[in-house]
């Protein structure tokens, strides 16, 4: 059930509702005035590859020779907005899409393409997949038509597509989709906005886990020069790499901290004074930014399911934490 109650809160932020609902440590909050930003213009990341920001999870285009994959499709009812700004750079049609994972701010406009194209060919891997499948909460089923266990090639050549799986982190199902002639990867929510992730215990993520995941990625992927974020940014490898310690050195902190009987708040002021991680430990508001808070308050969230992770504790979803305990 929490993962309709999640799935929810981001849909209801996109369809300019009065507030999204967030959970902290379990318990309802109404945060007023969280509205989702609207779709923005196309913009060229590098060769083939474009990027559309806003209403749900950034969208990338990839121009093929026969025509267009989109990684991942917003919140419902933008396919044709999506659409119109894959026309300012293309008249291909729309013949693949990649869903990074199953939250529905990236899968929610799959089925206007497959209206429009019912040849049109969906892919995610095997756990997204199988949520795809289902109705969840107000959610119909959305289901893909392949799906892959833990590595995939689509294409050859200039079109060639690789997808990799490596294990938990905002979901149990997180692709990273690379086009390696472009040198370019997308990574969907597992890195979002320069944050620590908003993990879905409801889907299979794991705040423990998370580093385990990012490590294996950045060995396998090889001679990549830009990151497509999951919402948000466009940033060099180093970055990516820079997060992958990030991540590692929150969860080696947390064990100190359920070691010596410390607070959550304790991890994020030892990562503070390490003086290693400031990028990604913000405590202004990003402009754009949906839902999450800071990056000093998500990795407080990671702090806490990772800690509730290693005592053994069922980890609980939280989309924000209230003021008093940022």
């Amino acid at each position: 059930m929490k993962r309709s109650l999640i799935l929810s809160a981001i849909v209801l932020a996109g369809v300019g509702a009065v507030g999204i609902q967030q959970f902290t440590h379990g318990t309802p909050a109404m945060a007023q005035g969280a509205q989702l930003p609207g779709i923005e213009p196309i913009t060229h990341v590098r060769d083939n590859v474009y990027k559309i920001f806003g209403a749900g999870g950034n969208t990338t285009v990839f121009v093929m020779a026969n025509g267009v994959a989109l990684i991942d499709t917003k919140l419902p009812n933008n396919g044709e907005a999506i659409l119109a700004e894959v026309r300012k750079i293309t008249d291909k049609p729309v013949t693949l899409i990649i869903n990074t994972h199953s939250h529905p701010d990236h899968i929610g406009s799959n089925q206007f393409f497959k209206d429009a194209r019912p040849n049109v060919e969906v892919v995610a891997q095997d756990n997204s997949a199988a949520r795809m499948a289902q109705a969840s909460g107000p959610f119909p089923a959305n289901p893909a038509t392949r799906s892959f266990t833990d590595k995939l090639t689509l294409g050859s050549g200039k079109d060639q597509i690789d997808l990799y799986w490596f294990g938990p982190g905002h979901t149990n199902g997180d692709t990273f989709v690379v086009f390696p002639a472009a040198k370019t990867m997308a990574t969907g929510d597992i890195m979002a906005w320069s944050m620590a992730p908003l993990i879905d215990p409801g889907s299979g993520g794991s705040a423990l886990h998370l580093p385990d995941t990012l490590e294996k990625a950045v060995a396998a992927i090889k001679d990549i020069d830009n990151v497509v974020e999951g919402h948000g940014y466009v940033d060099d490898w180093q970055r990516f790499v820079d997060f992958t310690r990030f991540s590692r050195a929150l969860v080696d902190e947390a064990k100190k901290a359920v070691a010596a009987g410390k607070e959550p708040k304790d991890v994020v002021a030892a990562l503070q004074a390490s003086g290693k991680f400031a990028l990604f430990l913000g405590d202004k508001p990003l402009p754009g930014l949906e839902y999450g808070g800071t990056g000093r308050s998500r990795a407080q969230i990671n702090a806490i399911i990772a800690m509730q992770e290693l005592r053994g504790e069922k980890p609980t979803l939280i989309m924000n934490l209230p003021p008093d305990q940022q």
